[in-house]
């Protein structure tokens, strides 16, 4: 039941991600709380440490910092195994797959990638999703999250996420590497020219010719890096990034700029460089307990996307990114011992 309940909770986060009204996920704030604290009597003593880790959040930034709060809350109490995460990837991805070929039959059909409002939140996903499909095949030998991941994949690319193309594939050639070992390296180009080929094809070539044409991001990120020089410490507060842009804008097309663009810009401007540092420091710290296991590549590859986009200022994302965190933290095992008990499940089937 509670790992049903976990479930429906991620979903939910994961649904409210195309809701820019943000109705969904004020309910699901208050459900995620909720089935936090009835979580906790599992989990008293990560109970502890992930309450503390909220209420340092809410006392930094207020209210505001409640988006964050409840990520951490995730992290410390959402720990469902692995296997369950990767049928959340395997429904949502295929879902946003059909949701982005029915959509070149009906132009007027949005959101493109549902229930994900852009192809780069459904890159980000894929991202991800990806490591956590192949995990799954090969602890449960079961092909079907294999095929998953390649119509996920194929999806990603058509959709034409610039950065989420070159993030995937080369995720795609890290994972094939690690899982059919380096001698065999050479037989992931033919699949990685395809791949490739899929993005340039739907994409024209324009978006690789001209990568920044008309976004002014490099204007953006050139404001945000002045307002984090001029409150390095204090910062200006979450969800504040928009009111204080004006005053350091560098073009003025008319339009309104809502986000730096960049998660780690935008987490700087607002938090400041301290508690950004400490989050950093965390991060490398994790990254490097968990790295043998390869499900935790997808946490590394979105941050880098993280760097030219935002996707975590979405809470549904960020909440199910630091639940498959804490899950890899708990449940992840090394690459070799995943290899290992797959061989020793093929051999006790095959045996006389």
């Amino acid at each position: 039941m509670k790992t049903i309940a976990t479930v429906l909770i991620l979903i939910l986060a994961l649904f409210s991600v195309a809701d820019r009204s943000h109705v969904v996920w004020t309910g699901v704030r208050a459900i995620s709380f909720a089935v936090c604290l009835w979580l906790a009597s599992a989990n008293p003593s990560r109970l502890i440490y992930g309450l503390a880790a909220a209420f340092a959040s809410i006392a930094l930034a207020g209210i505001a910092g409640l988006d964050l709060a409840i990520a951490c809350l995730a992290f410390a109490l959402l720990d469902l195994k692995l296997h369950h995460l990767a049928t959340v990837v395997a429904g949502l991805g295929l879902a946003g797959a059909l949701s982005f070929s029915y959509s070149q039959w009906d132009r007027a059909w949005t959101p493109l990638f549902f229930p994900f409002h852009n192809r780069n939140h459904y890159a980000v996903f894929c991202e991800l999703g990806l490591p956590l499909l192949l995990y799954a095949y090969r602890r449960k030998n079961n092909r079907f999250f294999l095929a998953i991941g390649a119509v996920m994949l194929v999806a990603a690319l058509a959709g034409g996420s610039r950065t989420g193309a070159i993030l995937l594939l080369l995720e795609a050639t890290a994972l094939w590497v690690a899982v059919a070992g380096k001698e065999k390296a050479w037989m992931a180009i033919p699949a990685i020219a395809i791949a490739a080929s899929i993005f340039l094809l739907v994409s024209g070539g324009e978006r690789i010719q001209n990568p920044l044409a008309g976004d002014h991001r490099l204007e953006i990120w050139q404001s945000g890096v002045e307002m984090v020089a001029a409150r390095p410490l204090k910062g200006w507060g979450i969800g504040e990034f928009a009111r204080g842009y004006p005053a350091f804008a560098h073009f003025d097309n008319g339009e309104f700029v809502n986000a730096a663009h960049s998660d780690w810009i935008e987490w700087a401007v607002e938090l400041g460089i301290l508690p950004l540092t400490a989050f950093l420091g965390f991060f490398f710290w994790w990254m490097r307990k968990t790295i043998q296991s390869y499900p935790s590549w997808g946490i590394l590859i979105g941050a880098l996307h993280a760097a030219v986009d935002y996707p975590f200022h979405l809470p549904g994302l960020l909440l199910f990114a630091a639940a498959l965190a804490g899950s890899i933290a708990v449940y992840g095992t090394k690459i070799e011992t995943e290899s290992t008990d797959r061989q020793r499940r093929n051999r006790r089937t095959h045996s006389p």
